[in-house]
């Protein structure tokens, strides 16, 4: 569920890199920053994949052979355990007593949202008391598995890489606040959220191409002009929330890490290091060596 937006569709692949200057002729979507002789390697990942998207590009196994530990947005051992799915389902739902999705939006879109939910052959009383999260989450993943992606993202790659190779791994973030973001996610402007959705759910062939060879290329001015510039204009609040706010509570971390002697390999979806708000552009601010990983 690890970093679902507005621009739904795109944002569950989330493969944005960043668009500082240092950027502009590296093909990689992975970083080495250095304080001194210490050294944090950052990957921007997508967090879906199709089998044909793998191998990997080598750079993100160079970081991981050189890497001590591995560190991802959340701890997605937790993340993926039955108690924490089941809190998930719950916080996907509206609770008892309060208006349910068909209140929030006009009569026209919860009748699409209705025709496009049977049409993935969910039977209509499904719906019932979900939240937009629960909806768009649903939807998007029918989606992404008829069009062939139904492969492990990157995240899941190395954790399951670094579990059996016995390198410790962390999380950036609670899975609590994990379950915050995916039950808050469309609130207060449900019509925007859901129409942008589903409006995505119709390109998504064109559109998971597009992002893949972007990111896997390093055409980085693409791959910020499919995400990025859509979250900042169409929904701002959501933005904030979802990438601005969270970077800035995981830079004092990568900051920290930084005095150790241990290497890090700090995995994230790409989005979050991309432009001036991102975490490869705060990095260079904070006065860190930054340089791209070749092949």
């Amino acid at each position: 569920m690890v970093g679902f937006t507005a621009r739904l569709f795109r944002a569950v692949v989330l493969c944005v890199v960043s668009v500082v200057t240092v950027t502009a002729t590296a093909a990689t979507s992975v970083w080495k920053v250095s304080s001194g002789d210490n050294v944090v390697y950052v990957g921007g990942t997508l967090h879906v994949l199709r089998q044909s998207d793998y191998p990997l590009p080598p750079e993100f196994d160079r970081a991981y052979q050189h890497a001590d530990k591995l560190v991802f947005e959340t701890d997605l051992e937790q993340l993926h355990s039955a108690e924490v799915l089941q809190r998930m389902q719950q916080a996907v739902r509206y609770p008892e007593g309060i208006s349910g999705l068909d209140k929030r939006v006009s009569a026209p879109l919860y009748q699409r949202i209705v025709r496009v939910w049977t049409q993935y052959g969910l039977p209509a009383e499904a719906l019932d008391r979900l939240r937009p999260s629960g909806i768009v989450i649903t939807l998007t993943m029918l989606n992404l598995k008829q069009i062939g992606v139904d492969a492990q993202g990157i995240d899941d790659f190395y954790h399951s890489r670094a579990t059996a190779d016995g390198k410790p791994v962390a999380g950036l973030e609670s899975v609590e606040q994990q379950i915050r973001l995916l039950s808050g996610m469309g609130a207060g402007d449900e019509e925007k959220f859901m129409r942008i959705s589903l409006d995505e759910l119709d390109q998504s062939g064109g559109i998971i191409n597009e992002m893949v060879a972007a990111w896997r290329g390093g055409r980085l001015a693409d791959l910020e002009h499919l995400v990025i510039d859509d979250m900042r204009r169409e929904s701002p609040a959501s933005f904030r929330a979802l990438m601005v706010d969270r970077n800035q509570q995981w830079l004092p971390q990568i900051d920290a890490m930084l005095r150790d002697r241990p290497v890090e390999f700090v995995l994230v979806g790409s989005g979050h290091l991309a432009g001036k708000e991102g975490l490869i552009n705060q990095l260079q601010q904070r006065g860190y060596r930054v340089e791209p990983v070749a092949e």
